[in-house]
């Protein structure tokens, strides 16, 4: 068994450290650079695809999909970084989400390959070593990578290189006169963001043990937008707040799917209303403590 008996609440629980994950390194992009970014679905799914088809088609081996999943996922930063972060502001936007719907629409006509819209299914969760065969044994696994991940982003975030990001993203033209390259870390910022995508979607798709070409689509993408906005992109913290708060409303409301959205975007235009920054930003400014 894992840390409880319920299997409901062990997939709660992870789905909340994945779309933490995910959020997390979003937010390298959004908070740190200022960029507004339709594309991560792209490298979500190309973790989760890279998971897949190794082991299904090459070597049953859970953790050499993780690796190739995330290996996908970081060349594919590199490659649609290095297209896009020449432009700013509306292109930028666009020019991510076009590059998010060609991986999908990849994925959707690629039958033979990747399974068409049926996706691929049956993925093990097994190892040369282990084998996680429950829901309740992957998890601790799971909480391993969730830990690593944040104390490392959590490191960017308060390293050198996450300052210069965030002096960047607030003034560009301040940060060319340190005579550092933009585009460089802007490229950087974007790699790192692309590699904890990965493997996010790597994570998610080993807990499902199936992955569906869905998962690249625009609206996946927008995901972690609304984690970071509902929790406060200012934050470290502020997307794994947004992260627990998604997954409670979905989760609630999964009894009226069909208005589950609606919902939502209730919720999120209230808090962008009263509390731009997010709930994190609304807690400090009712409590008086930063956070």
């Amino acid at each position: 068994m894992g840390f409880t008996g319920d299997r409901f609440i062990i997939y709660l629980a992870s789905l909340f450290m994945i779309f933490s994950v995910f959020a997390t390194s979003y937010n390298i992009v959004f908070g740190y650079l200022k960029h507004v970014s339709f594309g991560h679905s792209l490298f979500y799914a190309a973790g989760a695809y890279g998971v897949a088809l190794l082991t299904t088609k090459l070597v049953p081996d859970m953790m050499l999909g993780i690796l190739s999943g995330i290996a996908l996922a970081t060349l594919l930063a590199v490659a649609v970084g290095a297209l896009t972060l020449r432009h700013s502001s509306i292109y930028f936007a666009m020019l991510t989400l076009a590059f998010a719907m060609l991986f999908y629409s990849l994925l959707l006509k690629w039958r033979n390959f990747t399974g068409g819209s049926d996706g691929i299914s049956g993925i093990p969760r097994s190892s040369f070593l282990f084998t996680l065969s429950s829901i309740e044994n992957y998890y601790p696994l799971l909480f391993v990578f969730f830990l690593a991940s944040m104390i490392l982003l959590n490191w960017v975030d308060v390293s050198r290189f996450g300052l210069l990001l965030k002096a960047l993203g607030d003034n560009e033209d301040r940060f060319k006169f340190t005579g550092l390259s933009v585009y460089r870390y802007k490229l950087s910022g974007f790699m790192v963001s692309g590699f904890f995508s990965g493997l996010a979607g790597s994570l998610y798709a080993l807990l499902l043990r199936a992955v569906t070409p869905d998962i690249a689509y625009w609206t996946t993408a927008a995901e972690p937008l609304i984690m970071t906005l509902l929790g406060g992109a200012q934050y470290f913290l502020g997307p794994s707040v947004g992260a627990f708060i998604f997954v409670i409303i979905t989760t609630l409301t999964a009894r009226v799917a069909e208005y589950w959205q609606l919902f939502m975007g209730v919720v999120l235009v209230a808090l962008l209303l009263g509390a731009r920054g997010g709930v994190l930003d609304l807690v400090e400014r009712l409590w008086g403590r930063k956070f």
